[in-house]
């Protein structure tokens, strides 16, 4: 008999191929690969450059509050004395 493991994904449910969301190139996965869904720890890295660079990101509508809250602040004005 064999055992069941709750973990693991059966054969069947795995693509003998899979291609990377970043260079687009195949390559087999790897369920215990620290680079999935990519091919790469290079390519993992280039895509969360992307979202740390606001390259790309999740969609939102702004509201006309928004606007009110980017406004800029007044200048600051110092006087120096030298008593």
């Amino acid at each position: 008999m064999s055992e069941s493991n709750d973990s693991a994904i059966p054969a069947s449910a795995l693509r003998k191929t899979a291609r990377c969301p970043t260079c687009d190139t195949p390559f087999k996965p790897v369920v215990s690969s620290p680079a999935m869904p990519f091919c790469s720890i290079r390519c993992k890295m280039a895509d969360l450059n992307r979202w740390f660079d606001e390259g790309i990101g999740l969609p939102y509508l702004r509201n006309d509050e928004d606007e009110d809250d980017e406004q800029e602040p007044p200048p600051v004005i110092r006087e120096w004395n030298f008593d």
